[in-house]
């Protein structure tokens, strides 16, 4: 498997060259139908904030539930070159997960880190970064990759992300250990809400 790309032209052009067009896969839909059903079920649907939205897939899958309003945004703007959005509901922006900075007086019912915080300089730093943006009662929910070799990278962060969240100021109200058995891959869910 090829090293994941560092930049922003690095990134559009794994997705010009079609690497990330698996994600539309049906074995991808379970995360996204627990994330779905999350933000349904905590009255979370009116705006959306999706780091690392990539091509909006989440965008698509939360439409027919009745999102009002979705801000995707990514590193790669080639991405958005694949994206199915009405305008009127959804806004993409070319922007950083470490350095994005949402619109004068914009905050979200939902902010969702779906697959994008293995890329993160220090993935605790940048959940803390993004709860100012979230509405009194809003949520965190956070996807994350985790493969078989417990003792890899990508769990180690996962258990710190989770040991950060366990702490008194987050409320933990989900949490998912999901396996595809069809596609063989594990991932880690958690819903999470600021204690203010």
């Amino acid at each position: 498997m090829s090293k994941n790309a560092s930049t922003a032209e690095g990134w559009d052009e794994e997705y010009r060259g079609g690497r990330w067009a698996f994600l539309r896969d049906l074995p991808e839909s379970g995360r996204y139908g627990i994330i779905g059903m999350w933000l349904s079920l905590n009255h979370c649907m009116d705006n959306v904030l999706d780091i690392g939205c990539g091509e909006g897939l989440l965008y698509e899958r939360l439409q027919p539930m009745g999102i009002k309003r979705y801000v995707g945004v990514d590193l790669a703007p080639a991405a958005f070159e694949f994206a199915d959005v009405d305008p009127a509901v959804a806004s993409l922006r070319a922007g950083d997960m470490h350095t994005f900075t949402p619109q004068e007086g914009e905050t979200f019912s939902a902010i969702v880190f779906n697959e994008v915080l293995h890329f993160a300089e220090d993935p605790t730093a940048v959940i803390a970064r993004y709860v100012p943006f979230l509405d009194e009662n809003g949520v965190m929910a956070i996807s994350m990759y985790s493969p078989k070799r417990l003792d890899s990278g990508a769990n180690r962060l996962i258990a710190r992300i989770w040991e950060a969240t366990d702490r008194p100021d987050w409320e933990v109200l989900d949490d998912y250990r999901l396996t595809s058995d069809r596609k063989s891959v594990t991932w880690r869910l958690r819903l999470v809400k600021p204690v203010r």
